[in-house]
């Protein structure tokens, strides 16, 4: 075989596409591509039982949430271990080679939260099904009423040190970063969440310094059903509220649910650093030890604290912190 001149393999390399770039599609399915390869994947269906009954996805096997959410220290949601995983994993059939599809409503980040277990636990061959079951039905793709029957249960076999740990924030390591300029928190909550008007733990506010952008803007409305919206939308409305990839990005709601749908959207834009805060405000507001800023603007905390921040203020929610 002949050489490549130099000049011509300059040209290749310049027209061939860049395949280290990450890609929404490693971690979104379409229904298109679900139903060419529905005989390849396992798929997985987490929205409540009752609504499984009223119609599924032909062949889906149904998984409570309970089954990949665990309780510790009295901190429901975080992410489970690797032993419950694996238990979970093995019931469903699945061993290391398996392509598992999840899916819940189209507005229902579940999905994603178990994409991001199962790949923080190293099983990476699992997508969030986009659309999910509300544009799969609506295509009028094989649904069915009837609970599939349970698989043959496999011995899964997790790899040594499967746990991305890199994947994963603890409230130590937001505390500790709180003040670091190379790190952002990215809180995915609403707006009243942010601002402390809407309550859902022992206090009410936000994490000092983080950024609100309710992760509701990472969808957009196609034929009435709610679907990721594209690459150019995404990374201009995360550039425009300071989510730029020069950054370590910590995302998080309310119990680590909505951020883990974030943290997949930012992966699979090529963000290199990101954390998902499992923990997330059900921990950080029910600590009095750990600072927030209160609806009031305030920072409060049992500890006491000494923050030069200045209020992140794009949706104009408080304008200033003061530091008590």
């Amino acid at each position: 075989m002949k050489r490549l001149i130099p000049g011509l393999l300059v040209v290749l390399l310049l027209v061939l596409p860049d395949v280290s770039q990450a890609a929404l599609s490693d971690y979104f399915v379409s229904t298109d591509w679900l139903a060419s390869n529905r005989g390849k994947v396992v798929v997985i269906d987490v929205r409540n039982y009752a609504l499984y009954l009223l119609g599924h996805i032909d062949g889906a096997q149904s998984v409570e949430r309970s089954q990949f959410l665990q309780t510790r220290k009295q901190v429901k949601s975080l992410v489970p271990t690797a032993a419950a995983i694996t238990d979970l994993l093995s019931s469903l059939g699945v061993t290391p080679e398996s392509t598992l599809v999840v899916y819940a409503e189209d507005k229902n980040p579940y999905a994603a939260r178990l994409v991001w277990t199962l790949r923080y636990h190293g099983h990476d061959n699992s997508y969030v099904l986009d659309g999910g079951y509300q544009k799969w039905s609506a295509e009028e793709h094989a649904t069915s009423m009837f609970p599939t029957a349970k698989p043959q249960p496999s011995h899964y076999v997790m790899s040594a040190g499967a746990d991305c740990l890199q994947a994963r924030a603890s409230a130590d390591y937001v505390n500790t970063r709180l003040e670091n300029p190379s790190v952002l928190i990215w809180d995915t909550r609403s707006p009243g969440e942010y601002a402390g008007t809407v309550v859902r733990a022992d206090r009410g506010g936000h994490i000092p310094g983080a950024v609100p952008f309710n992760w509701t803007n990472l969808q957009t409305e196609v034929n009435g059903v709610k679907v990721l919206k594209s690459r150019k939308e995404l990374l201009a409305m995360l550039q425009a509220h300071g989510l730029t990839k020069d950054k370590e990005i910590i995302a998080h709601c309310q119990t680590g649910i909505r951020s883990s749908y974030a943290t997949l959207v930012l992966l699979g834009l090529g963000y290199d650093r990101v954390r998902n805060y499992d923990g997330s405000w059900i921990e950080w507001a029910n600590d009095p030890t750990l600072p927030i800023i209160d609806a009031k603007g305030k920072v409060e905390s049992s500890v006491p604290v000494s923050l030069g921040l200045s209020a992140y203020d794009k949706m104009g929610v408080v304008a200033k912190l003061v530091v008590e």
